[in-house]
């Protein structure tokens, strides 16, 4: 991906860390610092235990677009199909992974639990279904992101997962673009790369323009208004 994209990030915020598989992967690269976020308090303790500080940091939550909402997570025989949503079409799909047990979590927002001067410019998304409610509680951090690599569906895999015309509708928005996509056909769920169409770097440059145009604007209506009454007074 960053051979393909020339992706640079300054760290990487995983959301669904389960095991932390890709931590080769992120080192390997250059991709630190990593702040692991999972919902699973005993994966949790494991992350803790298993992973090298200080490049990396994990943090308990069970994300959703709203802080202090009680719901259940449902434990999957897979753990990494756990999610806060019912199996829909993954039900049928992969017949062997059921649901085991529930667990009481109660939800918190990303921009909860984040800081603005520790969020990174990448985000991975793998939550099983519900990537949207995550990206919109991201809130005003969303403007520090310029990449975001996220689970997407065309099938409803979870009941009421995020469909991915609904998140390229709501990232276009945001001002990000889907650029390439892995479906698992038959399965109706794949993956997908959004990047921000204006880098960091674009993004100062353009506010720099837009602020000339701003003061251009503002001394240029000046000048009218000084040249209109000076007409009036003649």
């Amino acid at each position: 991906m960053s051979r393909f994209w020339n992706i640079k990030p300054s760290g990487v915020l995983h959301v669904g860390a389960h095991l932390a598989e890709e931590t080769s992967s992120y080192e390997k690269h250059g991709w630190v610092p990593v702040t692991w976020v999972e919902a699973q308090p005993n994966l949790v303790e494991i992350l803790k235990s298993n992973l090298d500080f200080p490049h990396h940091k994990v943090i308990e939550g069970a994300i959703w677009d709203e802080d202090g909402v009680k719901l259940k997570l449902h434990i999957a025989s897979s753990s990494q199909s756990t999610s806060l949503l019912d199996l829909g079409t993954h039900a049928k799909l992969y017949p062997d992974i059921t649901y085991i047990s529930d667990i009481d979590v109660v939800t918190k927002r990303l921009d909860s639990l984040i800081k603005s001067n520790e969020m990174p410019n990448f985000i991975n998304l793998d939550i099983q279904g519900v990537e949207l409610r995550a990206i919109k509680s991201l809130g005003r951090l969303i403007e520090l992101v310029d990449y975001i690599y996220v689970e997407v569906n065309k099938k409803m895999v979870y009941e009421g997962c995020t469909d991915v015309r609904e998140l390229d509708d709501f990232l276009f928005d945001c001002g990000f673009t889907r650029k390439c996509t892995r479906w698992y056909l038959r399965e109706g769920w794949g993956d997908a790369l959004y990047i921000r169409s204006t880098t960091v770097k674009d993004r100062n440059f353009l506010q720099m323009i837009q602020s000339s145009v701003i003061h251009s604007t503002f001394y240029f209506r000046q000048f009218l208004t000084i040249g209109k009454k000076y007409l009036r007074s003649k």
